[in-house]
């Protein structure tokens, strides 16, 4: 990859998921580089045949869990981005860890470890480590996909519901805190669509009763917005 690139880049965590998966496609159809982060190995292995076999250029694979890093292994993670790269423009938060409905207070606590390892402290360490590259591109962002049901009907969505509202505050916490000169923080919600994650909540759902994850994909891009491609 050519340090120099002046085509926008975007780092997609869960890009092994449904909605991850399909902001890949659709930020390289429109011609911007993308660095697809996941724990699963197999699957970004399967995403990048997938699009090799369509004709797209495949993205950057960046097999890593959010569960179980730590700032050492985030640090290496940035100075990758920046030695294959040299910039990056939109830090997109896609990853989720959900397992099914239950009453907080019944949760297993390997599962909200996990949840909240996911969904809010490895995008927290994250966003940090990455920040210095970030801050260095007009117009950069850093974009948290949240859930808007749970955080208004908050029983029984246990850790997952916990890291939507800590997503939400962290980012309001940011968007403050950033001086003028710093990345934009925002959260978006896509929406209903099908996916695993839904699945779990809603086993009885049809997949042609709710919108595909590509038509959520897109109105992520949209709300994100064209990023400036310049650097400082």
């Amino acid at each position: 990859m050519d340090k120099q690139t002046d085509r926008p880049v975007w780092l997609i965590t869960g890009a092994a998921g449904a909605l991850g998966s399909e902001l890949v496609r659709q930020l390289l159809d429109s011609g911007k580089d993308c660095i697809a982060l996941d724990r699963n190995a197999r699957g970004l292995n399967q995403l990048h045949d997938r699009l090799v076999a369509d004709g797209l250029s495949p993205p950057a694979l960046m097999p890593l869990d959010l569960t179980g890093a730590g700032p050492e292994e985030y640090a290496k993670l940035a100075e990758t981005v920046d030695n294959e790269f040299g910039r990056l423009d939109v830090l997109l938060h896609a990853a989720a860890e959900f397992v099914a409905l239950r009453p907080l207070l019944h949760q297993p606590p390997e599962e909200w470890f996990k949840s909240i390892q996911t969904g809010l402290t490895g995008p927290f360490l994250l966003s940090v480590a990455l920040m210095p590259l970030l801050s260095q591109t007009d117009g950069g962002r850093v974009v948290f996909i949240n859930d808007g049901h749970c955080l208004e009907k908050p029983a029984n969505w246990a850790a997952y519901g916990v890291a939507q509202a800590g997503r939400r505050q962290m980012v309001r916490s940011l968007e403050q805190e950033a001086g003028r000169l710093g990345p934009r923080f925002m959260e978006v919600d896509p929406g209903p669509f099908f996916s695993p994650l839904r699945t779990a909540a809603w086993p009885s759902e049809s997949p042609q009763d709710l919108p595909s994850p590509g038509s959520a994909a897109a109105r992520v891009i949209d709300r994100v917005g064209d990023c400036p491609c310049s650097t400082r």
